[in-house]
């Protein structure tokens, strides 16, 4: 005769306790520079903060997943060789120079993904769904400086 007996929950990863068992895994190239170990919770508070101080339309898809739009620019806007900041409403809207980020309308995904066989190591994936590559490299560059989540 077998017994079966429930798991405790102190053999359980630690990674149960920080949200990590919702995520996805992750898929593709890696970006050193966006591999943390710091806390899923912690780690999509700081990307949301910067997705709205940039000024993207985010929408919340999961806990772990956002969908962002930014705007075209303008086309009054000033076009001279330095980050600009547009303003329309209450939103404020950021774009590269002319000549790295021509502020085409771009469609991203922001999602947190683990690490296969790394324990509470875990990717920020950012992929563009729509719109110019240079935009969205501009976009891929200032989202990943600014959340600075690597543990380097």
């Amino acid at each position: 005769m077998t017994t079966l007996t429930a798991p405790s929950l102190l053999h359980k990863k630690s990674s149960f306790f920080n949200g990590a068992e919702c995520l996805g895994i992750h898929r593709g190239a890696i970006d050193t520079t966006t591999v943390t170990t710091k806390p899923p919770p912690v780690v999509m508070a700081s990307v949301r903060k910067v997705l709205l101080e940039l000024g993207l339309q985010v929408q919340e898809e999961s806990t772990y997943n956002y969908r962002c739009i930014r705007l075209a620019r303008r086309p009054e806007s000033d076009e001279s060789g330095s980050i600009n900041l547009e303003k329309a409403g209450s939103n404020t809207f950021v774009y590269g120079p002319h000549t790295e980020d021509p502020g085409d309308e771009v469609r991203l995904s922001v999602e947190l993904t683990r690490l296969e066989g790394l324990n509470d190591t875990y990717s920020l994936d950012i992929r563009r769904l729509k719109g110019n590559l240079r935009s969205y490299k501009f976009l891929y560059e200032t989202i990943r400086d600014k959340t600075a989540i690597s543990t380097k």
